[in-house]
């Protein structure tokens, strides 16, 4: 998407540990302004760390805005919430509770934040019996989400970039539902609750929309 807009010279794409590596990206760039938007959906380790080390190394860092994560963009809130519209078919979202699974870090404490300013933002605009948070690595944990929600409806959208090891495999079976099954958009009946899964946010066709938009502040455009 970002390359059919047209809004720049070059979109480049790296990443850390498969190629295209991040160490290269900036290869033929000494004279260029660049903006980096680090595809991340929070502050932490990576993007405060990693990613500037890794890029101050090269000579063509001198010319380069790096934008914060993608995922501190107001429009995630709107993401989760649209996800969990998509899935609502008859049931009231006032009758349903909205379950946001995050990842958690022992690295950085900030890192769970960037999730939390989204999930007010939804409680604030009272469409929902209620929203809260689980997490992979940090209490309140995927699994004890029965003991979180308070209404018999829930609907869980997982705050990833997209459904691989964690969305399509660790949080499905961390909720109670089998391997075998098809999670995405269907109604689990675990317990004494239904539950549907959406997929992982990184999937919205919106989410470019962030990453361009960041790039363009960053550059000095509107």
């Amino acid at each position: 998407m970002l390359e059919q807009s047209g809004d720049f010279d070059e979109v480049r794409c790296a990443f850390l540990k498969e190629e295209p590596f991040i160490d290269h990206c900036l290869d033929g760039l000494d004279d260029e302004q660049v903006i980096v938007v680090p595809d991340f959906l929070a502050e932490g380790y990576f993007t405060r760390q990693v990613i500037p080390a890794k890029l101050a190394v090269h000579p063509a860092w001198k010319n380069c805005r790096c934008a914060p994560p993608v995922g501190t963009h107001p429009l995630m809130a709107e993401l989760i919430g649209e996800a969990a519209f998509d899935l609502l078919g008859g049931w009231l979202a006032q009758e349903t509770s909205l379950l946001v699974v995050g990842h958690g870090s022992g690295k950085n404490a900030c890192s769970k934040q960037t999730l939390l300013h989204h999930l007010n933002t939804l409680r604030g605009s009272g469409k929902w019996a209620q929203v809260v948070d689980v997490w992979l690595e940090e209490p309140p944990r995927v699994e004890d989400w029965m003991q979180v929600v308070a209404n018999r409806q829930v609907i869980v959208v997982p705050y990833f970039l997209n459904d691989g090891q964690h969305g399509g495999w660790d949080i499905p079976a961390d909720l109670g539902i089998g391997r075998d099954v098809n999670s995405h958009g269907l109604t689990h009946q675990l317990d004494s609750h239904a539950l549907r899964l959406a997929p992982a946010l990184g999937t919205s066709p919106r989410f470019a929309d962030a990453i361009a938009e960041l790039a363009r502040i960053w550059s000095g455009g509107r």
